[in-house]
């Protein structure tokens, strides 16, 4: 470890944070969890870690097996934190209570979940979309964060600060075509984001959410093809094409996402029911 790459202000020191969907390489997840230990806090890393033909999106790889979690926690231990890997597959509650349990048991406490995990799934046409698609995108999507928050929100109270930041869309803000159940899932996350720090508040829980927009990852680069698709253009005219909509100029990347969690969990301490668009300045749908 280079003590050189440890910042002497770590605002997030003695917190514990959980971060879900954190095994992909080049995920927001993992640079969700680096920022928040170059910030400071012991992590727990969680993703699915098992093979999910169901939820699998062409182009979209998943977490399958227990190596890219470890890869990720060795990552934020080498800024001098503390982090475990656990492999937790949001659909199932047992696992989260398990995954928060390990929390617990290795670090006394919880102040920090952030709901990253999802699925691409159910983008598509409207009238194309069959029902066993709505139902896993709604599971893994909506219910999954929905699961997990219910199984913390004791031990976020007990710490006495606790915050939770879900990860959105700027397409749960806005709606554009082709999206299907993706749209529908994230502008759910976003009242779920609206009621629980509502209704959490008096118990010292800040809730918030991110909204990405185009960001340089695997669900991104899909992304690009769907918009490709949809305008009957190839993937380098569609790059192009969004980025001329794109005020800043440029896509967004993973550590744009986890910068702005990263201050949701620390020093925004009066933010709470926020949706903050992580978008380079774009006017989206009806955004």
């Amino acid at each position: 470890m280079n003590d050189a790459t440890i910042p002497a202000e770590r605002p997030l020191s003695g917190k514990v944070a959980l971060v879900t969907g954190a095994g992909r390489p080049q995920g927001i997840g993992r640079a969700i969890v680096l920022s928040l230990a170059r910030a400071g806090a012991d992590i727990v890393v969680t993703d699915v870690a098992r093979k999910r033909a169901d939820i699998l999106v062409e182009g979209i790889g998943l977490c399958d097996s227990m190596t890219g979690l470890d890869e990720t926690a060795t990552l934020a231990r080498s800024h001098g934190i503390g982090a475990i890997a656990v492999a937790c597959d949001i659909t199932d509650e047992k696992q989260i209570e398990a995954a928060i349990a390990a929390a617990i048991a290795t670090y006394g406490r919880l102040d920090i979940l952030v709901n990253n995990a999802g699925t691409g799934l159910g983008a598509g046409a409207f009238e194309t979309i069959e029902d066993t698609v709505w139902r896993l995108s709604w599971e893994v999507n909506v219910l999954g964060a929905v699961k997990t928050c219910r199984v913390a929100q004791p031990h976020l109270a007990l710490s006495g600060r606790g915050t939770i930041i879900n990860i959105a869309s700027t397409l749960g803000l806005a709606a554009q075509p082709g999206y299907g159940a993706y749209v529908l899932a994230k502008h759910a996350i976003v009242g779920l984001t609206r009621l629980l720090a509502a209704e959490w508040g008096p118990k010292g829980i800040r809730v918030n959410a991110i909204a990405p927009g185009f960001i340089h990852t695997d669900m991104g680069a899909h992304e690009l093809e769907l918009i490709a698709q949809l305008r009957n253009i190839d993937v380098a005219a569609a790059s192009a094409a969004v980025l001329t909509e794109i005020p800043l100029g440029r896509l967004g990347t993973p550590d744009d996402v986890a910068e702005a969690v990263t201050w949701l969990a620390g020093s925004a301490s009066y933010v709470s029911g926020v949706i903050l668009p992580v978008h380079g300045g774009v006017v989206s749908g009806l955004n």
